[in-house]
């Protein structure tokens, strides 16, 4: 009776305790508590905090906003349409976790001109307010290069390679690849660009060796839009492949040693890319080791050499030109000095 009497009593101090709200947390069941997500739209030059959503819109270009959330197998979608300036959207009822927000901004030809995407962990029961940058969306551009002349003058293509220079204050281009298909040259991966004009080069089946080549020239990209090159390949725009081989080897190289000096000459090569010339020389070992560069225009060579220099009693030397593709030639034959052979003592 006591025993029974005991239980009956924990039972009802326990039931108190949570009637009357207790120390212990409400318990979190899933679904329940759900949170909003509060997204202030607005043009980018009447942004005045950084609780706002902000778009660098040309608002004359923009006629669709779409809004998409998503949460694993959640999905919540909304659209403004017109797009007429400062918006307060409110996305509630949603459960709480992380969502990812994604907003693609039309114009009237329902192409996506601006793009942003973020995330935002929303806690039970509470409101998030959201701030986003969307910017223009990247262009594309598709690539078409018909072989047909240059397979009428008995050239087989099978790959080329389109060149964008991205920043115009340096040379380096940024290579997409172009594949055969039929009769022309595509590119079969997408080829993405930021709005702005670029500088272009065309050429199969690289630059380094190219047997065709053509500046294309000038592009306009423009957000979400496609931009279409066709490009007939002039089979009398060919480029001869010596261009970009390796430049000759120089010519009649010779050296004498005066006691400590070493006088090297040899013949200029004229090729319309070349660069400099490398010098090279032997090392204790024996081995020739690039030593110098001298310009295109100085086919000579003077140093001061010690008998530190000469490894087992001897040094060589040889030379091979460079040109702007990185492009080096055979080196000439060595020119052997022995220790011997100075008309003076060396120090």
């Amino acid at each position: 009776m006591v025993r029974k009497n005991f239980t009956l009593l924990a039972v009802l101090l326990v039931t108190s305790f949570f009637l009357s709200g207790g120390c212990l947390r409400k318990p979190y069941f899933p679904g329940q508590d759900l949170g909003t997500l509060r997204l202030r739209i607005k043009e980018a030059e009447n942004t005045q905090t950084q609780q706002e959503f902000s778009l660098l819109a040309k608002s004359n270009e923009l006629e669709k906003l779409e809004i998409i959330l998503t949460n694993k197998e959640y999905l919540k979608k909304k659209e403004i349409q017109p797009y007429l300036g400062e918006h307060v959207v409110t996305f509630d009822s949603l459960y709480p976790g992380t969502w990812k927000i994604q907003v693609n901004g039309y114009d009237r030809e329902d192409d996506v001109i601006f793009y942003g995407e973020d995330t935002r962990s929303i806690p039970p029961g509470k409101t998030v307010e959201a701030s986003l940058m969307i910017k223009p969306a990247p262009g594309w551009v598709m690539v078409t290069v018909d072989l047909a002349l240059l397979q009428a003058e008995g050239y087989t293509v099978t790959s080329g390679k389109f060149y964008v220079y991205k920043d115009p204050s340096n040379n380096r281009s940024t290579s997409f690849d172009l594949h055969l298909e039929g009769n022309y040259l595509k590119n079969s991966k997408e080829i993405k660009l930021a709005e702005g004009t670029y500088e272009t080069d065309i050429y199969i089946p690289q630059k380094t060796g190219a047997i065709y080549g053509c500046h294309y020239g000038l592009i306009q990209i423009r957000s979400g839009k496609e931009t279409a090159i066709h490009l007939d390949s002039d089979a009398g725009l060919i480029i001869d492949a010596v261009i970009d081989a390796n430049p000759a080897t120089p010519e009649n190289f010779s050296g004498t040693l005066i006691g400590d000096q070493v006088y090297l000459s040899w013949d200029p090569v004229f090729e319309s890319d070349l660069v400099l010339y490398n010098i090279y020389r032997s090392n204790k070992e024996g081995v020739l080791k690039l030593h110098d560069q001298v310009d295109k225009d100085t086919h000579s060579f003077t140093e001061v050499v010690s008998p530190g220099d000469f490894g087992n009693g001897c040094l060589k030397y040889a030379v091979s030109s460079l040109d702007w593709s990185g492009n080096n030639s055979i080196w000439t034959e060595p020119v052997v000095f022995y220790l011997a052979e100075s008309s003076s003592p060396l120090n």
